[in-house]
């Protein structure tokens, strides 16, 4: 009877860390705002984006002053500023903006259809750069997707955000509780030790497709946004999914060293 309790828990704690790795890393790095602000923020310093922001920002003074000719002459002012410390603060403003526009339940009356992202503020600090003493009221959006339904509407993941939160702690809960107790009531520990570790790399192996799956369902969302705002896009994307499969290596390796360390055991105490 201990036996198959404890075989039976191993198998329900297996199933549930197969599902705690990737969905802990979905909440952790992209549910929740402060996570994904962080994933997200190195691409500062990506040179795709900075000089994807700053057309953005010479294209908005533009717009603002009714002057053809000003973006050519603030756009080099502009990719000084996106390649300046300064620009971090203000990207990260943006990428909050970005969050907030999938994660957060849309307000009523508002449009659901296209992304826009506010970079008013870039533009009055590269404004301020060039010594005109001048300010923008705004706001300047910049559509980071399609319009009429194509692209991703607002709080498109809102509830799945919900969804997947309560699955991380669930599975969590129940890999922890599960393993555990089939810990105790095992005959051979060792053993149990060991096919846990078999769980912790199913789940590692998991992960990894998951954030192939992840980077091409993404890229299919943005594909009606316009070139520049969907090669940016592609490679914050792909930079999330590196995350994740980064990790992925990290937490394989962790469980391949205990299935070495269930085995060990259960030859040593073999021969005992």
């Amino acid at each position: 009877m201990r036996t198959f309790l404890s075989g039976l828990l191993t198998l329900i704690a297996m199933a549930a860390i197969v599902l705690a790795f990737p969905s802990l890393w979905v909440k952790e790095r992209l549910v929740d705002s402060d996570g994904f602000v962080a994933n997200i923020t190195p691409m500062a310093q990506n040179e795709q984006v900075q000089d994807y922001l700053a057309g953005q920002i010479a294209d908005g003074v533009a717009e603002e002053t009714g002057i053809a000719l000003t973006a050519p002459v603030v756009e080099p002012a502009a990719r000084a500023y996106t390649h300046s410390d300064a620009f971090e603060a203000d990207f990260v403003d943006v990428v909050s903006q970005q969050h907030a526009w999938l994660f957060d339940e849309p307000s009523a009356g508002s449009d659901t259809t296209t992304m826009q992202l506010d970079i008013t503020d870039m533009v009055n600090r590269v404004i301020a750069q060039t010594g005109v003493d001048a300010r923008v009221s705004g706001p300047i959006l910049v559509p980071l997707t399609g319009s009429g339904g194509a692209g991703l509407e607002a709080g498109r993941y809102h509830e799945v955000g919900q969804q997947i939160t309560a699955m991380a702690y669930a599975s969590l809960l129940v890999a922890v509780a599960a393993g555990v107790l089939a810990l105790v009531i095992a005959r051979r520990r060792s053993t149990v030790l060991a096919w846990l570790g078999v769980g912790v790399v199913a789940s590692a192996v998991f992960a990894w497709a998951v954030a192939l799956f992840f980077a091409d369902r993404a890229k299919d969302e943005v594909e009606a946004a316009e070139e520049g705002g969907r090669e940016v896009s592609a490679v914050i994307i792909d930079s999330a999914a590196t995350d994740l499969q980064d990790l992925a290596l990290i937490v394989g390796a962790v469980g391949v060293g205990v299935v070495v360390l269930g085995v060990l055991g259960r030859v040593t105490l073999g021969r005992r």
